[in-house]
């Protein structure tokens, strides 16, 4: 997986880009994660809000989030949580048709028993 980590006016120092390739790293063993863009930027008048966006390429699609924070960690933390949440509704919902199947199949035999 491709991760690209942008960062803007100064707002990431080298730790939250380590964290952040880390997290990905993770991601990348629990889905099927393409490629990665991250944008680390900070707004307001004084740069006091930090903003993550997180562009996902998976198979057949896109997925963007974008969190901000006073710092930059928490913007990270809260952008990966939904991430996981959208991918796995991605996995789910793109899943073969014959796995939704016997998954039914297995869930009927449990019941019964």
């Amino acid at each position: 997986m491709n991760i690209r980590i942008q960062v803007r006016h100064e707002a990431a120092r080298e730790s939250i880009q380590k964290y952040i390739h880390s997290a990905f790293d993770q991601l990348r063993l629990a889905h099927e994660v393409i490629s990665a863009e991250c944008i680390v930027d900070q707004e307001g008048s004084n740069g006091h809000l930090k903003t993550f966006e997180a562009i996902l390429h998976v198979p057949g699609d896109t997925i963007t989030v974008k969190e901000s924070a006073d710092e930059a960690h928490v913007a990270v933390d809260a952008a990966l949580k939904i991430v996981e949440r959208l991918l796995q509704k991605h996995k789910e919902t793109h899943q073969k048709p014959g796995s939704q199947i016997r998954h039914k199949v297995e869930r009927a035999a449990n019941v019964e028993d």
